[in-house]
């Protein structure tokens, strides 16, 4: 059968890597550095971690159009307040395609657009922004990623005088609940597909 080559095939398929995924009373592995490294390929094949198939690329020749930037975060136990206050205050974000950043922010910059909303009597649940579609970050000029070109976002963690969210909260493996902080890239993947006519 003929086939039809060069068509492109384009889909909206947000990317996302863990800073930090880590259990109740257990310390986080790999532990959170002061400057992380996000999509550099740590822990492929673990859809609860990252959706990359490749380090600090797409894979095969696709191609994509960042058209938005987003930051989860998600907190369990008595201080998951405390957590998500200095997050937003002592997490920043930057965005690097090839050798030049494209984007740099606080992670407040970076609402989820997605998550659980509400409280109870006791608990408020919280989110990192409004948890509805619209409120993103939509950047104002979409950032193309060539194919083959690699990037990564760069997670800064800066303390506030004595208090390090990372030190106190993060990498504590004692009196401390879930913890997880996920950073997508969100946009149009497009590939070359090979279409049977």
């Amino acid at each position: 059968m003929p086939k039809l080559v060069g068509v492109r095939e384009r889909r909206h398929q947000p990317y996302w890597d863990s800073l930090i995924r880590a259990d109740t009373n257990t310390a986080p592995s790999p532990t959170v550095q002061s400057q992380t490294k996000l999509f550099n390929g740590t822990n492929l094949g673990l859809m609860y971690w990252t959706n990359m198939d490749i380090a600090g690329a797409f894979a095969s020749d696709n191609t994509y159009i960042v058209l938005a930037l987003r930051v989860w975060l998600w907190f369990t136990g008595a201080s998951a307040l405390t957590q998500y206050q200095y997050t937003v205050h002592q997490l920043f974000l930057t965005l690097t395609v090839g050798d030049k950043p494209q984007f740099t922010a606080p992670a407040w910059y970076f609402p989820a657009g997605g998550g659980i909303f509400g409280y109870d009597s006791s608990t408020p649940a919280m989110v990192n922004g409004v948890p509805e579609q619209t409120a993103i970050l939509k950047l104002a000029k979409p950032i193309p990623i060539p194919a083959r070109q690699h990037f990564n976002v760069t997670c800064d963690m800066y303390d506030t005088g004595s208090t390090s969210v990372r030190t106190g909260y993060f990498n504590a493996s004692t009196s401390i609940g879930l913890r997880e902080v996920k950073v997508f890239v969100d946009g149009i993947a497009k590939a070359e597909c090979r279409l049977a006519a």
